[in-house]
């Protein structure tokens, strides 16, 4: 079989094929964390080296398919890099939802981490450091959101705050970019 026959090109197709839904399925399995831009640095050369291997193992035992798995190498690595960057990108557009608000001259910020569903509380007396107060979980319940750490409970509701530090009035948010 020749580099330009149909046959290795049919072949060569499916076998790209297989190895983009084999990597995107593992992709979006796995679970992305922070440093799981390391990753790619890892699957890439795995992905090279897999198909290495197989076209070593064919080169002895069916050498007619192993140059398919030597050009693989390399569109396997680049399919592989590219799922893994996409998915990462992906996985941090929408991490976290934040709001900001004031409350007798001091600056709160709620950050809730959508993934875990749990949100955090800081406070900052001027604009060049925080100190992260309040932790907890937040549940979902129609158009509020609950928010419940230790014993306290708030709740945001169309852009307002309630139940803050006992305050009566409830507290206008602005949405954080």
């Amino acid at each position: 079989m020749s580099f330009s026959s149909p046959k290795f090109l049919k072949g060569s197709i499916i076998l790209a094929l297989i190895d983009l839904l084999i990597i995107w399925l593992w992709a979006i399995n796995s679970d992305h964390g922070p440093e799981s831009a390391m990753v790619v640095y890892i699957v890439v050369p795995f992905a090279f080296a897999i198909n290495i291997i197989i076209g070593v193992i064919l080169f002895f035992t069916k050498r007619v398919y192993s140059p398919m798995f030597f050009i693989n190498c390399i569109v396997a690595s680049v399919i592989t890099y590219w799922i893994f960057t996409l998915e990462l990108s992906n996985q941090y557009k929408e991490p976290f939802n934040a709001w900001s608000f004031n409350f007798q001259d001091t600056t709160f910020k709620i950050t809730k981490w959508n993934k875990y569903n749990e949100f955090s509380i800081s406070y900052s007396k001027n604009p060049r450091s925080s100190t992260g107060f309040l932790d907890g979980k937040c549940e979902q319940k129609k158009d509020t959101l609950l928010l419940i750490a230790n014993s306290k409970s708030m709740r945001i509701h169309h852009g307002k705050l309630y139940n803050f530090r006992k305050s009566k009035n409830p507290i206008s948010l602005k949405i954080c970019d």
